[in-house]
């Protein structure tokens, strides 16, 4: 017993360490463009440029405590027949955009115009906006990210988001859907994290594979049919 209360302490304590890293890294940098305000009092051109960095940091920081709230928070679903290839030519056509963050090629494969699920299109929408944004933030622009979506005979569809970015190093791959790992460039480490929780709410899973310096595929698996009393 005491084994396992010392493991849960552990678990606990890294989880901690995580968070606080998580908001420590934006609200020091706050703090130093701060300090530079200060020191530019009587330089407009460098208050501007201070202001500007200054509120990008804060942005940064908002976002981050976002992402802390989705994933803490309880889901609701409220299922409807949607049709799958509308929601991932929709999806595509945003980051196409740079609705999200800078503009990404996304491609998606053909997908059978018949194809309907019975999701919640925005728990749906969670799921595949942080895996594309993953995909986005591991590759050079113009960031050509493509998608698939394979109905299989157990009534179930493969959603598959590939990429031929940085990669994912084998010690890092097997813990990426842990909340707050792996954090970098000043993000949280949470994307993962909630996708994979809001696919195992509709009873699906998330599966990634990748190889340094090749590409990430990241798979997900959903029911295609998910009832607002059976999702968990």
């Amino acid at each position: 017993m005491s084994a396992i209360n010392d493991d849960i302490t552990a678990d606990r304590e890294w989880l901690v360490n995580q968070i606080a890293h998580a908001l420590r890294n934006p609200i020091f940098a706050a703090t130093v463009q701060t300090e530079a305000l200060q020191l530019r009092a009587h330089d407009p051109a460098g208050v501007i440029k201070t202001v500007d960095s200054l509120h990008g940091q804060l942005q940064r920081l908002s976002t981050s405590i976002d992402e802390m709230l989705l994933f803490g928070r309880p889901i609701r679903s409220s299922p409807e027949p949607i049709s799958v290839a509308e929601v991932l030519s929709s999806l595509a056509t945003r980051y196409r955009h740079g609705d999200r963050q800078e503009p990404a090629e996304v491609s998606i494969d053909p997908v059978e115009p018949n194809l309907t699920a019975h999701w919640d299109r925005n728990v749906v929408a969670v799921i595949f906006e942080r895996i594309l944004d993953n995909a986005v933030q591991h590759t050079e622009a113009p960031h050509e990210i493509r998608v698939s979506a394979v109905e299989e005979p157990n009534g179930t569809v493969t959603i598959s988001i590939s990429d031929q970015g940085t990669g994912i190093a084998p010690d890092i791959l097997e813990r990426a859907l842990l909340p707050f790992f792996p954090q970098h460039s000043g993000r949280p480490g949470l994307g993962l994290a909630i996708a994979e929780k809001f696919a195992r709410f509709l009873g699906g899973r998330i599966k990634i594979e990748s190889v340094q310096g090749a590409g990430t595929v990241a798979r997900c698996v959903l029911p295609m049919r998910v009832d607002s009393s059976a999702a968990r």
